[in-house]
């Protein structure tokens, strides 16, 4: 890489040195020998300059290739991610994650739901479990740490279990496969699919809604893996008698999905004929009770019930026999002494001035 050449004023120095050294006089600014000489430098130096910019453009126009390649790069590899093929499976992208380790990165901050040992639970429990082992397998590819995930998400008896168990079971010695299947011993239903067939033929809609009610049949039909004819007779047996009624005025069922429809369908119109008639039961008639023997503020006594008293020596406003001592409280005494004087009319009438 050439020099650049010195400064204009150094240069006019040196040329004005050699004149004078050559005349021995004071240089003559009008000489074209020595204006001729600074052009030449200025030109030399102006070139240099010019390649100088010239190589600076080139590597700016270089980075900025390479920085659009690097972004256009970016965004495909988010679109690929963002929108995974449809056609990959799980082995492809266990492969994938295999050779490029560094392209998606894993979550392991997910965490099953805690276990209390409920025997129901334990299989939802270990589902957990697995898929988050799925998703950060290399977080998670080593015996220690799956069943460190599952010793961190148990509480209550469940964690009781597992402390005793790994005192006498060092972690460093135990393999994921006999903690898995030690955990399952004691917490899961040894016969899942007796079990499942039990509660289904008892289950019973009763008052609940069909889409509940299909809920907790599905996960049953699901355990018991039981054949669709079979399944059919079954959900229809567990209905309730208002929905077998007005099953029967719709056409037979060919499968168990169209039985379940048109069991929803009769649950949605009957409980819609039910809303229709309850502003009618708003205002229920009152029964017919019997009044008490003497209410303030009722009417008088009918005929009948006069007589009956008149007869048996009871009183009219009480209704109480003289035979039996009662003792009535003071201001009920005055009440009635006040109804007795207003039966006398002539003791109501003004007094003649």
């Amino acid at each position: 890489m050439k020099q650049p050449p010195p400064p204009l004023y150094y240069q006019k120095s040196r040329i004005s040195g050699k004149a004078g050294e050559r005349t021995g006089q004071n240089p003559n600014p009008a000489d074209p020998e020595e204006l001729r000489q600074i052009v030449s430098q200025q030109g030399n130096f102006l070139e240099l300059l010019y390649s100088t910019i010239s190589r600076i453009t080139t590597v700016q126009e270089d980075l900025l290739t390479r920085v659009k390649s690097n972004t256009r790069s970016i965004t495909k590899l988010t679109e690929l991610y963002a929108n995974p093929a449809p056609g990959l499976t799980s082995s492809g992208n266990t492969a994938a994650s295999a050779t490029c380790p560094c392209a998606v990165p894993e979550n392991i901050r997910l965490q099953p739901e805690p276990f209390f040992g409920d025997v129901e639970a334990c299989g939802g429990f270990l589902l957990q479990c697995l898929l988050i082992c799925q998703q950060a397998p290399r977080f998670y590819q080593t015996d220690h740490s799956k069943i460190t995930l599952i010793i961190n998400s148990l509480r209550s008896k469940a964690l009781q279990w597992a402390q005793a168990f790994l005192s006498a079971n060092p972690l460093s010695h135990l393999s994921y496969e006999r903690f898995l299947g030690e955990f399952r011993l004691v917490f899961d239903q040894p016969r899942k699919q007796d079990e499942a067939t039990r509660r289904l033929l008892a289950l019973k809609q009763r008052n609940r809604p069909v889409s509940d009610h299909v809920i907790d049949f599905r996960i049953l039909a699901v355990e018991a893996g039981w054949p669709d004819l079979a399944l059919k007779g079954v959900f229809y047996q567990s209905l309730n008698e208002q929905i077998k009624d007005h099953l029967c005025s719709q056409p037979e069922a060919r499968s168990f999905e169209e039985l379940v429809s048109a069991a929803l369908r009769s649950d949605i119109r009957i409980r819609e004929r039910q809303k229709e008639r309850s502003p009618y039961a708003k205002f229920p008639v009152p029964s017919k009770t019997m009044d008490e023997p003497m209410q303030i503020g009722h009417s008088k006594l009918s005929e009948v019930e006069r007589r009956k008293r008149r007869e048996a020596g009871a009183c009219f406003y009480c209704g109480v026999s003289p035979r039996h001592t009662v003792t009535l409280p003071s201001s009920l005494l005055l009440i009635v002494f006040r109804k007795w004087l207003t039966s006398f009319p002539f003791l109501n009438s003004p007094r003649p001035l």
